[in-house]
């Protein structure tokens, strides 16, 4: 037990046994039990333990900032844009499209859950990020109309659904080239075998239909 915690129950203990005031001593005796039992810190004590370093820690800890929509930044050299809160983490898209062209999956099929790209991105490309310092994000695949067919996907690196873009227009890089989104136009099988069937965006937001694209990566990052 602290060396001051046990000074001050001492001095309780010797003003009990010279005071016949009873409500005092009662008031002495359940401070004795706090301070026994209960772990409480005298005023001197709070005094001594609380350094200038403490406070100094206190104040870092309060500037730590998480980017806002549309502000940059770094992460294991690759530079990103934060969009903006989703799914309990930062949810970001990389600043500039990756330098190689790739088709949404090397078997026509424009279903994210089964596409080499999607096996790409959450293979060797996340290998250059520490995966704990990223959240699985839970991506909804449900197509331009409206069918449900391929459900849900969870990644650590993906690509933005139709209804995100939408939601983040504004913080989203003007990328000078297309790029891919991960909702089809539908899930019917007649067309899912078109990798055109998945839209792909340009820096002035139309939707174009093409063989191949530049990748636009997105990860969430804890906050």
């Amino acid at each position: 037990m602290n060396d001051n915690i046990l000074h001050a129950i001492e001095s309780l203990c010797d003003d009990i046994a010279t005071s016949t005031n009873a409500e005092d001593n009662q008031k002495r005796a359940n401070a004795i039990l706090a301070l026994a039992f209960g772990g409480i810190f005298t005023p001197e004590e709070i005094e001594e333990d609380y350094t200038e370093d403490d406070s100094v820690a206190g104040a870092e800890k309060d500037k730590i900032k998480f980017p806002k929509p549309g502000e940059q930044f770094e992460y294991n050299g690759v530079k990103f844009t934060a969009l903006g809160e989703e799914q309990g983490g930062i949810l970001a898209i990389v600043s500039e499209l990756l330098k190689d062209e790739m088709p949404l999956d090397e078997s026509n099929k424009n279903d994210w859950r089964t596409s080499s790209l999607r096996k790409y991105l959450n293979g060797e490309y996340l290998e250059q990020f520490n995966r704990g310092d990223l959240l699985p994000f839970v991506s909804d695949l449900t197509s331009d109309d409206g069918m449900k067919d391929y459900g849900t996907a969870e990644d650590y690196v993906f690509l933005l659904s139709c209804d995100l873009y939408r939601k983040y227009r504004e913080p989203v890089p003007r990328f000078n080239n297309w790029w891919w989104t991960l909702t089809p136009w539908t899930c019917n099988p007649s067309h899912a075998d078109r990798r055109a069937h998945c839209p792909l965006l340009g820096r002035d937001g139309r939707q174009r239909c093409v063989r191949r694209s530049r990748r636009s990566p997105r990860l969430s990052v804890q906050s």
